[in-house]
């Protein structure tokens, strides 16, 4: 005759079993819906959007040093990329670097009394950081030999773009080091997160 109190004991120890196999369970479906959201993030990242830090001044006043945006890794896939673009490159210098696409392939880019010219155009300066409400001067590079220094007037060489910084006279961009190629553009910066008085479209 089977004792009740060994029934109810066995009835204890088979819940206890089926609350540790459902606990079990529950962090198994936790631990892969984590392993799905990292993947996802990463995934999102490497392919449409990446965060970015401000590391300069040299696209003061739009954004600041410390400012973070969204990098699009997407639009340059379906589209060229365009003057006045705000972009993020790599291969000049330790980190990536955000500045403003002046000069497309084909461009000629000259200087006159402190503003750039574009196909012999004033170029747009409503961006430029401003001084005393005028536009901060474009000065050439500081290297007479260098042909991008726009000591005279430059040419872009096809499938590269010229970059400068929306602070003009603290900016190193393509004045000092020339341009940027295709395959070094990382993407668009679309949009300012942080800081919250900064939000907004780029």
């Amino acid at each position: 005759m089977d004792d009740p109190a060994r029934r109810v004991n066995r009835s204890g120890e088979k819940r206890a079993g089926e609350r540790g196999r459902s606990r079990a369970r529950l962090l198994a479906d936790y631990a892969i819906s984590i392993a799905i959201a990292v993947a996802a993030v990463y995934a999102i990242q490497a392919l449409a959007v990446k965060p970015f830090r401000i590391p300069t001044p040299s696209m003061a006043d739009t954004v600041r040093t410390g400012d973070r945006v969204l990098i699009d890794r997407l639009t340059y896939r379906f589209r060229e990329v365009h003057r006045g673009d705000i972009v993020v490159f790599t291969g000049h210098g330790p980190i990536p670097l955000l500045k403003r696409v002046v000069g497309l392939p084909g461009d000629i880019l000259s200087l006159s009394d402190g503003r750039l010219y574009v196909n012999g155009q004033p170029a747009p300066d409503s961006y430029v950081r401003r001084i005393d409400g005028a536009p901060e001067p474009t000065l050439p590079g500081p290297d007479p030999a260098a042909p991008w220094s726009l000591r005279h007037p430059y040419t872009v060489p096809a499938g590269s773009y010229y970059m400068m910084g929306d602070n003009r006279t603290d900016s190193g961009d393509s004045r000092y080091w020339g341009t940027v190629s295709r395959d070094q553009i990382v993407g668009r910066a679309f949009f300012v997160y942080w800081p919250p008085g900064q939000v907004g479209g780029l």
